[in-house]
């Protein structure tokens, strides 16, 4: 005969309790302070249990060390873990002090070859998979301009939206063949952004028409519009864009009765329920992973605390928030997510579907390989060649025709 057991009322909270804080733990990617797994590191992902793990030049020492610092942080935690890293090439490359510099994402728009683009993004793969990473920030799907001030500088791929399109859409088919999974950024679009969102935040001041048509293009034809080049992951951008608040708020204010607006030139997109939930969930019906960028730059820190902007940004729709550096903002945001959980400010719903997302990124993304330092010495050699190409299509003008789909049909921007 078979005993049911019942917990008593205060095992069973505290069971509860352990779970939801491990599963609100699951929708952090923070940072970690060295290149060493020590005692407090562990204790530290024993005690978020984060979804995600980043990595920076503090973290990088050698190609042999960074292969053992991932494994150590998979074997830290009882979950599959994302770990992910800003490998861009040009000005955000972490890892230029192991390995062949990459290339950046001007001299691929200056090249102008998709061929060349694709194989840029297979590298960074194999160069991510050697040392245990399953996810890359990137491409930067911005529209590139002449302003010096925004960050952006040779970060972006071209000024034309179909130029964006075509060259990062290669780069991506790259790196997700080679089973690393990429995140577009910054959504919906930095170009016409005039200050950098490390230091303060930016107000962009576009038409939403502007917008519409040029900067959400990139966005909308890799979410979409183009067979094998699906964007499982975007992430969201520390800018405020009153135009396009102000659209969607008259949009939907004739289906549903909603707030007035407050304060929409310091509301960054990753709080903005309109930018998150109501454009790229709702109208654009993006079902992907969505991360915000860093949580402790400038843009959200000098009106929100860490805390209480990561709340905000999960009650706009985000499914991961990104905090890089401090261990205190880690558990504080962790902390009041699952006091807003308690008294109904989230659901448990959001949590389960964030939770989804996570899960089918990692499936998409390949499993962990073993550490070949030949192979990684040889991935090296061949960032060298490439780059080698991309200088000698831009010397010479010669490029590949526009990048056909699988069918042979040329590959269209959005006309949306």
């Amino acid at each position: 005969m078979q005993t049911n057991i019942t917990l008593p009322r205060n095992e069973r909270s505290v069971k509860d309790e352990q779970t939801l804080k491990n599963q609100t733990g699951q929708l952090l990617f923070i940072g970690l302070p060295g290149t060493r797994l020590d005692r407090r590191a562990r204790e530290l992902l024993y005690e978020v249990q984060p979804g995600g793990v980043i990595l920076f030049g503090r973290n990088i020492e050698s190609p042999a060390q960074v292969a053992n610092l991932t494994t150590q942080i998979r074997d830290a935690l009882d979950h599959r873990v994302i770990i992910g890293i800003d490998q861009e090439g040009g000005l955000v490359d972490r890892f230029r002090a192991i390995c062949e510099p990459m290339p950046s994402a001007k001299a691929v728009r200056n090249a102008a070859s998709s061929a060349l683009a694709e194989k840029f993004g297979e590298l960074s793969a194999r160069t991510l998979r050697l040392l245990g990473l399953n996810m890359n920030f990137a491409p930067v799907l911005d529209l590139g301009g002449d302003n010096e001030e925004n960050g952006l500088r040779a970060r972006t791929f071209g000024t034309q939206p179909s130029v964006v399109s075509r060259l990062a859409g290669a780069y991506l088919d790259g790196l997700q063949r080679a089973r690393v999974v990429g995140c577009g950024k910054h959504f919906p679009g930095l170009g016409g952004s005039q200050v950098d969102s490390h230091r303060r935040l930016p107000v962009v001041t576009h038409s939403w028409q502007l917008i519409f048509e040029r900067d959400l293009v990139p966005f909308m034809d890799l979410m979409f519009h183009r067979p094998g080049e699906r964007l499982h992951s975007i992430m969201i951008s520390h800018a405020a864009f009153p135009e396009v608040s102000e659209f969607l708020q008259e949009w939907f204010r004739r289906t549903q009765e909603l707030p007035a607006l407050d304060s929409l030139h310091q509301l960054p997109a990753t709080v903005s329920n309109n930018v998150v939930m109501r454009l790229l969930r709702q109208a654009l019906r993006f079902q992907g992973l969505i991360i915000t960028d860093d949580m402790e730059m400038g843009a959200v820190v000098q009106t929100l605390s860490v805390a209480e902007a990561s709340l905000r940004a999960i009650e706009a729709g985000s499914d991961m928030i990104l905090i890089c550096e401090q261990e205190a903002n880690f558990v504080a945001a962790r902390d009041l997510i699952v006091e807003a959980v308690r008294e109904g400010r989230v659901s448990p719903v959001a949590l389960d579907k964030a939770s989804e997302r996570i899960d089918r990124v990692l499936k998409l993304a390949g499993e962990a390989e073993p550490f070949d330092a030949d192979e990684f010495d040889n991935v090296c050699r061949e960032i060298a060649k490439l780059k080698d190409e991309l200088k000698s299509a831009e010397d010479t003008g010669e490029y590949t025709p526009p990048y056909g789909t699988g069918e042979g049909d040329e590959r269209r921007s959005s006309n949306f």
